[in-house]
């Protein structure tokens, strides 16, 4: 892991205490409306065999493995300064491997499971007919397996040294990262256009860490946002809601 960044601190320009605070505001607000909608999606005992909300039952877990499994490792390392999984480098090294698999895992699957959704839904107003001879339940319930399948194995490359993954001291979690390595570019560049941005951007022109930890902000911010805009356009979930 020679590009990594073996200080394991935050960065001198980025407030680690006040984005701390935001992001545990965020993540008890991911927590509070993912749980909520969770809730009333369950107690709903009537669309529990519609495909519609095992994909959204599947969205708003992805969120809170977002919640419980990233946040509070960028808001231990924002408050504190430092990774403090490990005492000695190798330590630390190795923790920090650990956390960007599971980070990039967590952040497939909860963009598949997004784009899973919209695909549902897609496909539901325009092609309703086939959608109801054709989608049942059992097929969601595959559909999603293969996805939760599909995240981790996507992450494996710099597990047999394709890549690298690195300390990001900008919002404090590990990350993987394609720093001299144009196949894991290519690798990543094909999962999804966030990384197109990153790989076009990034290498050519050094951006602010605020940036890079503004967006570790409002990325954290869609584990809010999603869950209760699918209750307000979800007609069943919103009266149950209501009454």
């Amino acid at each position: 892991m020679e590009d990594q960044n073996n200080n394991f601190t935050l960065g001198a320009d980025i407030n680690g205490p006040l984005l701390a605070a935001v992001i545990s505001i965020e993540m008890i607000g991911g927590l509070i409306a993912n749980s909520f909608v969770l809730i009333l999606t369950i107690c709903h005992i009537k669309t529990w065999k519609q495909p519609s909300t095992i994909f959204l039952t599947n969205m708003l877990i992805s969120n809170l493995l977002i919640v419980l499994f990233v946040m509070p490792f960028a808001i231990l390392t924002c408050s504190s300064g430092q990774w403090l999984l490990g005492k000695t480098v190798s330590e630390k090294e190795a923790t920090c491997k650990a956390n960007a698999y599971t980070n990039m895992s967590i952040y497939i699957i909860a963009t598949l499971s997004l784009v899973l959704l919209s695909f549902d839904r897609y496909f539901f107003i325009v092609k309703s007919f086939a959608y109801q001879k054709h989608m049942t339940s059992n097929k969601a319930v595959i559909i999603i397996i293969i996805s939760w399948i599909l995240g981790p194995a996507l992450c494996t490359p710099p597990l047999y040294g394709l890549g690298t993954t690195e300390f990001s001291n900008s919002f404090g979690i590990c990350i993987p990262t394609f720093n001299k390595e144009p196949g894991l570019a290519i690798y990543i560049l094909a999962m999804t256009l966030t990384f197109i941005a990153v790989a076009l951007i990034g290498p050519f022109l050094p951006l602010p860490q605020q940036l890079y930890a503004a967006t570790c902000v409002l990325i954290f911010m869609i584990t809010i946002l999603i869950p209760l805009a699918q209750v307000y356009f979800r007609c069943e979930i919103f009266f149950l809601w209501l009454f």
